[in-house]
Formats: C-alpha cells, sequence, structure tokens
C-alpha cells in the first residue's frame, strides 16, 4: 500500500524553457520592421531582478525603446554581467527615456502598497501614457505575486489601456519537455 501513497504523489510537469527577445515583439505589426520601427503602444514590460540576464536587459532596452523606466525595487541596481549604473543610464539618455526611482523615499524598505500608491498618484498627476512601452524594474524576493496586477490596474483604472504585457524573463512551457514532480 505505502507504493500507491508515494506514485499518487508523482505528476508529470511540463517543463519551462527561457524564451528569446525578439525585436518584433516591442515593434506595430505592418511597420518597415527595423528600417522606420514604430514602437509597439500599450505596451508594459516587467524586468524581474536578479533573474534577468545583461543580454536581455540590454535587448529589452534597445528593442522597446521605452519612453519610462520605473524603479520598483528597494536597492536599485544595476550591476549585471557587464553592466553598470553609468552604462544603463548612458543607454537611457540616449533612447530618451526617463528613469523614475519610486522607491528612494522607503530607504531600503519595501512596501507594495506604498509603491502602488506613489505609482497611482504619479499616472494621475503626470498622465503618463503607453504611445510608447513603459518598463518597471522589480526584484523577485521583494515583490509579491499582486504587484503586476495591481500596476496594471492602476493603469486600466487610469485610463489607459495596456495592450501587452510581457514578463522578462520570458518562459515557455515546453510540451515537448516533462519532468517528474513530487507533489
Amino acid at each position: 500500500m505505502p507504493d500507491d501513497k508515494a506514485s499518487s504523489r508523482l505528476h508529470l510537469v511540463p517543463r519551462m524553457t527561457r524564451v528569446s527577445l525578439s525585436p518584433q515583439d516591442f515593434i506595430e505589426p505592418g511597420t518597415q520592421g527595423m528600417l522606420f520601427p514604430i514602437p509597439r503602444q500599450g505596451v508594459m514590460i516587467f524586468v524581474v531582478f536578479p533573474d534577468v540576464t545583461e543580454q536581455e536587459f540590454k535587448e529589452t532596452l534597445k528593442s522597446a525603446m521605452p519612453s519610462y523606466v520605473i524603479e520598483l525595487r528597494s536597492s536599485p541596481r544595476f550591476d549585471i554581467g557587464n553592466l553598470n549604473r553609468h552604462l544603463v543610464f548612458q543607454t537611457f539618455d540616449h533612447q530618451h527615456t526617463t528613469y523614475l526611482d519610486l522607491t528612494s523615499s522607503v530607504h531600503g524598505e519595501f512596501d507594495s502598497e506604498t509603491l502602488v500608491n506613489k505609482f497611482r498618484d504619479l499616472f494621475l498627476i503626470s498622465k503618463l501614457n503607453l504611445d510608447r512601452p513603459i518598463v518597471f524594474l522589480l526584484n523577485r524576493i521583494e515583490s509579491d505575486e499582486n504587484l503586476m496586477r495591481r500596476i496594471l490596474e492602476t493603469v486600466t483604472l487610469g485610463g489607459a489601456e495596456p495592450k501587452h504585457v510581457f514578463e522578462i524573463p520570458r518562459f515557455e512551457r515546453s510540451s515537448a519537455a516533462y519532468k517528474l514532480a513530487v507533489l
């Protein structure tokens, strides 16, 4: 009988595979691609640290051409691979991207409720729009599972419509590969 109990806890789970970004993910369909790229409207991108790689982060900034990068990490760091704060801010300047640190007044303590309220105030007062993508920088360890959802709700309540939401790094379920999981 113990064998039946053990086997009932084993399940096949689709393997998650990391998916590369494509510049086309951030360009309006029907445009002339790389010659005259038009940023896709209604795009919100959540970049999750420390999971994101240097290449993924650089490609996201380069391809998405965001209007804003909004900091939601209590310890904003950009030292991924060969990147550093200086290089990242050069990229922001080159792309005319505005960096907004919503955590500067929380003094190292993460409070998602305060961050959502600060973002709501910023969104309503500044009348941020989604003509160009907006990037949010999150820390996987600090963020709760509801933070992204609450940011999206805030944007919708503010009158904008997020049409495309990306989480970087991106993962997809691989239907061809399964792993055995003990539940």
